[in-house]
């Protein structure tokens, strides 16, 4: 196995098992501490723990190979199960380790990207994706609503991001936020904001900052706001600089889509 293809593929693997054991340590911790779940945690930190040993093996790095093996059998012998508290969230122990490990891997051949680059990524997909979504070749008119926008732009970045989830369950819900659309494979949650006058852009910020401040999750390590007007109202630059003074800007951005008005040629 050396094609980047496979590696990121085994990559991804390992990233669903800690995901999974993190989903299923928090369903037996905070919610009803049903056996089924607390076994469904052990089996995937277990998983994870072969998966990389299996990755490390075909790629022959012996170093990291023994790293992970002696972590592995440390939790064979202490339990899979192990648990730490930062902060006070309940984390499963183990997967930290073989995370480090996946993301040093990857990091090597070429595969690890920055959560920084990732949101450059998609934004650069949403500013291409402003010309289909207002194209009335396709559609009746431009988009009336925020609803417009959420459902037009999944459409199209569900080619780009085949794991796209619409209204994603978050591991600890946060209370009056529900997240529009979340991209697993770029940890990156998207609310979308519709503005077309500047009553619209003041409403809109104070929402911003309501979300935003509010906002913890370890399954996703940014949010990104995609604000469509339907006329030049608020620079891009404005919108960041808002989270920036809150001093919510680590891990949060916005983009700006510049559209038309329903309706408009």
């Amino acid at each position: 196995m050396h094609s980047t293809s496979e590696i990121s593929s085994a990559i991804a693997a390992i990233e669903t098992s800690i995901r999974e054991a993190q989903r299923y340590c928090d369903k037996y911790h905070y919610e009803n501490q049903d056996d089924g779940d607390f076994e469904s945690f052990r089996y995937y930190v277990e998983r994870s723990f072969y998966e990389v040993l299996v990755l490390a093996d075909k790629l022959n790095l012996r170093a990291t190979y023994d790293l992970a093996a002696t972590d592995f059998e440390s939790a064979k012998k202490i339990g899979f199960s192990e648990t730490e508290c930062f902060e006070g969230e309940i984390y499963p122990k183990w997967t930290g380790r073989v995370r480090l490990i996946a993301d040093a891997i990857a990091s090597s051949y070429g595969l690890a990207k920055t959560t920084q680059s990732e949101v450059q990524d998609l934004k650069a997909v949403l500013k291409r994706a402003v010309y289909v979504m207002c194209d009335t070749a396709l559609f009746a008119s431009a988009p009336a609503s925020e609803a417009d926008v959420h459902v037009r732009l999944e459409a199209i970045l569900k080619c780009q991001y085949p794991d796209l989830k619409s209204k994603p369950a978050l591991t600890k819900p946060i209370k009056n936020f529900q997240p529009d659309t979340g991209l697993p494979s770029a940890k990156t949650l998207l609310e979308y904001k519709y503005i077309s006058s500047t009553a619209d852009a003041k409403r809109v910020a104070d929402e911003i900052l309501a979300d935003a401040s509010g906002y913890r999750s370890r399954d996703w390590t940014s949010l990104l706001f995609v604000i469509y007007e339907t006329r030049r109202l608020k620079p891009e630059e404005e919108w960041q600089n808002l989270l920036k003074e809150c001093q919510l800007y680590e891990g949060f951005d916005a983009v700006v889509l510049s559209g038309v008005a329903r309706g408009a040629a």
